[in-house]
């Protein structure tokens, strides 16, 4: 994973975790058991700190370390709930390389800190690359080599605008048939600003949103306002191009 997307080796740790032992309190009890038996493997293969890039420290946002992980699942149709434990009780920003024997996923999550508790974090989004068979190297992992590996990030100022560029630029690549100027913005100028980004990641969802809606649309009123809604998605996006 961490080779996959170019991590210097400096930040490699292979430290395998005992999946009986994590701090799951926070879990329910079903899914405390559900974790613990879906998980087949579970390691941290590395962490970034300020040693390779500066931290990133707002009033609601503190980044100082980014933590790879490596999970074993038994299905892969587990790793939505997988994930989405592992991004909730993990404090630091991470990503999740997640795979069956067959199938292999990224998870990615933004965080904040908690207005009331400052030593707790809330997941703002996240999301689930699609599937994509073990070790085939197709046009999605083409472009990540090409757009997101470590040598390739635009703006690596900080943890934090190394994280969300190679995140939003997952996002992409993952949506990148849902318009046809997805491609696009993956050499767009906008990767240079992380709140251009985070604009354009909120269009990108919107725009990824409708595009299910319209999939499941069945009168013809709903068609004319999602196109409606859609085109003003294309024109903003554009922008970013």
């Amino acid at each position: 994973m961490s080779q996959m997307l170019g991590i210097p080796d400096e930040c490699s740790v292979e430290r395998n975790l005992d999946v009986k032992r994590l701090p799951l309190s926070e879990v329910k009890p079903g899914e405390r058991n559900r974790f613990r038996d879906v998980v087949r493997e579970l390691k941290v293969s590395a962490v970034l700190t300020d040693k390779v890039l500066p931290a990133y420290t707002t009033e609601r946002c503190i980044v100082q370390a980014v933590q790879v992980f490596e999970v074993r699942v038994n299905s892969l149709r587990s790793a939505p709930f997988v994930c989405g434990v592992l991004q909730k009780m993990t404090k630091t920003l991470c990503i999740i390389f997640v795979r069956d024997d067959h199938q292999e996923q990224f998870s990615f999550a933004l965080k904040r800190l908690n207005l009331q508790y400052a030593s707790e974090v809330v997941v703002t989004d996240q999301f689930l690359s699609v599937p994509r068979v073990s070790g085939v190297s197709g046009n999605g992992m083409r472009l990540m080599e090409m757009y997101a590996g470590w040598g390739v990030v635009v703006n690596m100022t900080s943890l934090y605008s190394w994280y969300l560029e190679l995140m939003v630029k997952c996002f992409v690549i993952t949506h990148r048939k849902v318009w046809s100027g997805m491609e696009g913005l993956l050499s767009s100028k906008v990767w240079y600003n992380s709140d251009d980004v985070l604009s354009m990641f909120s269009d990108l969802k919107r725009l990824v949103g409708l595009s299910e809606e319209r999939g499941r649309s069945l009168s013809m009123g709903e068609s004319v306002r999602l196109n409606g809604e859609l085109r003003e998605v294309y024109e903003r996006l554009e922008r970013y191009a």
